[in-house]
């Protein structure tokens, strides 16, 4: 145990001459987090795509023309079951539904209107607006037009109880920013680089200057060694973990779900593992300094771009969807996403936690056959 923890410590300050590892560790997605967080903190990207969904029939016709009339909104009908879920998808900012009785209602009270925020009485029909709370600039202002256009049609009326009200519905169990959404992203962003940046470059470079040679040929087993660099990663991705979180929620109030905390380390552990065994692999296969500073911008960028952890997925090329789904930084983006702030996911955590660990064993398996104490001549 004494041999694990002075190789411990010295990996610690070898890891700390690393200004390279360093900034790719704990200043690269602090930066990222404060640039998305001023940025998207106050979002004003407005979309006005609406989904309609007309269950009265004819009656209510005359109704779905008004709303078609609003210049702000470009109207999709559908049904209740795909208009929601390409609301849950983000290709909707809301979902509006005229459930049947309206019409006969506004036949018996042609002129009795209400905005979005009155209350239904009795005997009121009600016309429900779905909407998605991941951004709430977008979802207010969307409700604010529908209540002036519906105000509008009872422009006159004052003192009555009116026949029509709007009833907003959030799809998700709390409300959510944009911010919150993108810093798991960051977070698995920041796991990858650790595996990529921290793990395989410093390796490369201490096999390169004979370390790892000379550290093999010592009466220490090669399994203390390796556990000692393995566990001081692990240890700096909880420590990424607890500087992230602290800023998130700290600066831009992102909504952490604290009972998940189990669920959350899990993921972390995976993820960090899964791109640290990728490290090892990485190194194993480069034969130089230069030559790894070059393959592990490879899957740095395609990872970073094509994994949904910035970017929707449902926004990217169909064509590309399938190089998408096999990204390992696709699931860990997602699985962090659902633990840390109980979103609605792309894939079920099944799949992501089946995923992850599929990679982390081909990683291993890769990392074990192509890793190398010393370099080859």
């Amino acid at each position: 145990m004494r041999s694990f923890v002075q190789l411990y410590k010295a990996t610690v300050r070898e890891f700390a001459r690393d200004k390279s590892a360093l900034f790719w560790t704990f200043a690269f997605p602090i930066f990222f987090i404060m640039i998305f967080g001023i940025i998207f903190s106050g979002d004003q990207n407005i979309s006005f795509k609406i989904g309609l969904v007309n269950e009265d029939g004819a009656a209510s016709a005359r109704l779905v023309q008004g709303f078609k009339q609003i210049s702000a909104f470009k109207i999709d009908e559908g049904t209740r079951a795909s208009e929601l879920k390409a609301l849950k998808d983000g290709d909707r900012s809301a979902v509006i539904i005229i459930p049947a009785g309206t019409g006969a209602a506004l036949a018996a009270n042609p002129t009795l209107l209400t905005g979005a925020n009155q209350i239904a009485a009795s005997g009121q029909a009600t016309l429900n607006v779905y909407y998605d709370p991941a951004n709430q600039n977008t979802s207010q202002i969307v409700l604010n037009i529908i209540d002036k256009v519906v105000a509008g049609m009872n422009e006159g009326i004052t003192g009555v109880q009116p026949v029509l009200t709007i009833q907003s519905q959030s799809v998700t169990t709390s409300s959510l920013s944009s911010i919150d959404y993108l810093l798991p992203g960051v977070l698995a962003m920041s796991l990858m680089q650790l595996g990529l940046f921290a793990t395989a470059a410093p390796l490369v470079s201490l096999r390169e200057k004979g370390v790892l040679r000379r550290m093999g040929a010592t009466p220490l087993s090669k399994t203390t060694l390796l556990t000692s660099q393995v566990a001081f990663r692990l240890t700096t991705a909880f420590a990424q973990t607890a500087l992230i979180v602290l800023v998130g929620v700290g600066v831009f109030h992102v909504h952490i779900v604290a009972s998940h905390i189990i669920g959350i380390v899990a993921m972390v552990l995976l993820g960090a593992s899964l791109f640290i065994t990728m490290g090892y692999f990485l190194s194993g296969v480069a034969k130089t300094e230069e030559a790894v500073n070059g393959l592990i911008q490879l899957p740095n960028i395609t990872f970073m771009f094509l994994s949904g952890i910035f970017f929707p997925v449902e926004i990217m090329p169909s064509w590309i969807r399938p190089l998408v789904d096999v990204i390992p930084l696709t699931y860990v983006g997602d699985a962090l996403r659902k633990t840390m702030i109980n979103a609605g996911s792309y894939f079920s955590m099944t799949r992501n936690v089946a995923i992850m660990l599929a990679w982390l064993v081909v990683c291993g398996v890769l990392a074990l056959r192509f890793f190398r104490w010393e370099t080859e001549v």
